[in-house]
């Protein structure tokens, strides 16, 4: 079937290499057509492999599903989960972001594992749309969406809700390829759907249902659901706030055979 655990607002003009919301003219000539980054809050999705810590292995995939909100004076806080193949980690965290050269803000978070390191392309609008892991050896890509303050109720979600999902499942010592296409219809948090699936090149269909439950005061929730031959799954959720209602949400998986992550729209 298919597999599935952050957000903004305008900020002031920032020059080459001055932290958020700090002026530094020289540096602003310097690139006179970089747009002010945005503050606010941003929902963050992203996948890809980092320096495995065991031996003889020389990478481990990896993905995670952040809440981030960037703060005046260049300070960020966040709250991520992350699978590392089958193992799953999650924190709340803080930490500092920097414009550099050719409009990339560069951003470091605390982590209670280590300091992470990105760097995030900027849009027109200076809104950040992709990011690149920049820690040694990790290949990382993120993408961004812009969330509406508030909290989340799980009738946001209310309608039509299509999917791509891609990831990994683990299989006789290893990882083979998944990749999963969705159709739901939500209703106050419940959900029933069609998967169109491919696990290793083979493919299947089945309908599913699931329910959500939203934490308290947040956008974040667990969601679980079972197929027709009785399979479950687990996943955390982050809705996507939008003005009216939710835009979708992004979702990664739980199990720990399936490392997969996936972003739902909302029609």
């Amino acid at each position: 079937m298919h597999q599935r655990r952050v957000a903004l607002i305008p900020l002031a003009a920032v020059g080459l290499g001055t932290v958020i919301g700090m002026q530094a003219p020289q540096a602003q000539a310097a690139q006179p057509n970089c747009p002010a980054p945005m503050l606010g809050r941003y929902a963050v999705m992203g996948m890809g492999v980092q320096p495995s810590q065991a031996a003889n292995a020389t990478n481990t995939p990896t993905a995670h599903l952040l809440e981030e909100r960037w703060l005046a004076g260049g300070q960020l806080q966040g709250s991520v989960i992350e699978r590392v193949g089958r193992s799953e980690r999650q924190a709340s965290y803080s930490g500092t972001a920097r414009m550099t050269e050719g409009c990339v803000l560069r951003l470091e978070r605390r982590l209670p594992w280590g300091t992470e390191r990105s760097e995030v392309m900027l849009d027109g609008k200076g809104r950040p749309l992709y990011s690149l892991n920049r820690n040694s050896g990790s290949v990382i890509t993120s993408r961004w969406l812009p969330m509406a303050p508030g909290s989340c109720k799980a009738a946001d979600l209310n309608g039509l809700v299509l999917s791509s999902q891609v990831g990994l499942s683990w299989s006789n010592g290893g990882w083979s390829p998944n990749a999963v296409v969705q159709r739901e219809q939500w209703r106050d948090g419940s959900v029933q759907g069609l998967a169109l699936s491919s696990y290793g090149g083979v493919g299947e269909s089945a309908t599913y249902n699931g329910k959500l439950n939203l934490d308290a005061s947040s956008c974040w929730g667990s969601l679980n659901e079972r197929d027709a031959k009785g399979t479950t799954y687990t996943y955390r959720a982050l809705l996507v706030k939008g003005r009216a209602g939710a835009r979708g949400y992004f979702y990664l998986q739980r199990d720990p055979n399936d490392l997969t992550a996936g972003w739902l729209v909302r029609d």
